[in-house]
């Protein structure tokens, strides 16, 4: 059925429940990290490109836009909020109902003027790129679009989008974030810092629930579990099972809840093949699929040697830590682990491509590369400095990588540090809550140390 059999009436009233011209009374919410880095592009000519997990608040974030623009002299008239998951434009997704859409906005709310488009859940339609490229070129407006999935920027779209948009990620709450929207002050500041258990509290938070923005602002904790596993669910049919026409749902649902209950462990392909008995090939299709999807991330081993690095399993982090531990049908793993995830999340939402593990003799954690070379590695710990023996094992990994990438800084992230006298450390070392609230910037957290020098805190 194509889009010629909704009337405009019809159209007006499907776009009337999304848009402030009509009956939304759209809440903005507290304002995102990426907000900010978004105002400046409100009117440059590329197209913007919100991508990530579904429920992590790319509508949020165009609401949150608009306010500005509004605020700036813009008529609520001037916004077209298309949200392509709307019931009643199901069996019309096409080329033609952008179309009739945006003529209709054109003809009917908005005839003359700088406009701004935003188009939720573009992946919907097909095509979209080429229709979003002609009206960028030929209309006096700026358009955003969001979408669930990271091939949203595919190879394909970029090179036909060349020069004309930007990408950004909106991801769930980073620590930070969840630390303003809880009106706790952050240890990233610590003179300014609010009491330290409730710092703790609210880490301990974090590592169960994660970051989703609903899910953070929920005080029910049964009401909490509904929603991830609706997350869940929502992530695994709509935009992966659908996307990629999977028929076998049990078995696609199963390797994802191994995954996700697997974070920060190694896995190969093969093991999964072994496991799950089905080929290696659709293992790494169907991982490939996950990760897409923003349910699961794979960190490589580094080597400059491309061949080496395939060979050699990778280590799954959870996208969502509360993703994790709503549906893992095992026992909770280590703490250790879900810190570990966490400062893995941190710092991929800089940039995951400079992201890596380690191992030689013992393991490291992280390595965070730039350019060609590796400026940082990083061990996380839960109560692994408190006892001499552990303390020299997670030592003992960053002093041997220190030897093979000599211009990197060390870092240890603990749950917990030592207490004064109990020794020096030989690296710097800090707490998890400080480190996660200051994010991938954390390495101005701790001085610049060589094995040898002390610990802060």
């Amino acid at each position: 059925m194509t889009a010629t059999n909704l009337s405009r009436a019809d159209l007006i009233r499907a776009l009337s429940r999304w848009n402030r011209w009509g009956e939304a009374r759209l809440d903005a919410g507290h304002v995102r990290d990426v907000t900010a880095t978004l105002h400046r592009h409100l009117d440059t000519p590329e197209v913007i490109a919100l991508i990530g997990p579904r429920r992590a608040g790319k509508s949020t974030v165009l609401y949150q836009l608009m306010d500005v623009l509004e605020a700036a002299g813009a008529p609520r008239e001037a916004f077209l909020h298309v949200n392509l998951e709307e019931p009643g434009f199901g069996a019309h997704l096409g080329l033609d109902l952008l179309e009739r859409v945006y003529d209709t906005w054109r003809a009917e709310v908005f005839p003359e003027g700088r406009g701004w488009l935003f188009l939720d859940e573009v992946q919907r339609v097909s095509d979209w790129e080429r229709w979003v490229r002609a009206r960028g070129e030929t209309e006096d407006v700026k358009i955003f679009v969001t979408g669930s999935s990271s091939a949203l920027m595919s190879s394909e779209l970029a090179t036909l989008l060349t020069g004309r948009h930007l990408t950004f990620r909106v991801l769930p709450l980073s620590f930070g974030e969840v630390l303003r929207f809880r009106g706790i002050r952050s240890p990233s500041r610590p003179r300014l810092a609010d009491d330290p258990a409730r710092i703790r509290n609210a880490v301990a938070e974090y590592l169960r629930w994660g970051g989703f923005p609903e899910v953070v602002l929920t005080p029910d904790a049964e009401r909490k579990k509904d929603l991830l596993r609706q997350y869940f669910d929502d992530i695994l049919f709509k935009d992966v099972a659908l996307r990629h026409q999977i028929r076998d749902l049990p078995l696609l649902r199963n390797l994802a809840v191994y995954l996700l209950a697997q974070t920060a462990s190694l896995v190969s392909f093969q093991r999964l093949a072994n496991v799950f008995e089905i080929s290696k090939t659709m293992v790494s299709a169907y991982c490939h699929y996950l990760a897409e999807a923003y349910l699961v991330s794979f960190l490589p081993f580094y080597t400059l040697k491309s061949a080496e690095r395939l060979r050699r399993p990778s280590k799954v982090h959870a996208i969502d830590l509360g993703l994790r531990n709503a549906v893992s049908l095992s026992a909770a793993p280590d703490r250790g682990r879900l810190m570990e995830t966490a400062v893995h999340n941190a710092l991929a939402r800089e940039s995951s491509e400079g992201l890596f593990y380690w191992k030689g003799e013992g393991e490291v954690d992280l390595a965070v590369r730039r350019g060609l070379d590796i400026e940082r590695l990083i061990q996380v710990t839960d109560e692994g400095l408190l006892e001499p023996a552990s303390r020299r094992r997670e030592v003992a990994a960053l002093v041997e990588a220190s030897s093979v990438f000599p211009g990197a800084e060390t870092l240890v992230v603990a749950g917990a540090l030592p207490p004064p006298g109990l020794g020096e450390l030989g690296v710097p070392a800090i707490a998890v809550g400080r480190f996660l609230a200051r994010g991938s910037h954390s390495r101005t957290a701790a001085p610049s140390a060589r094995p040898g020098g002390g610990a802060t805190t």
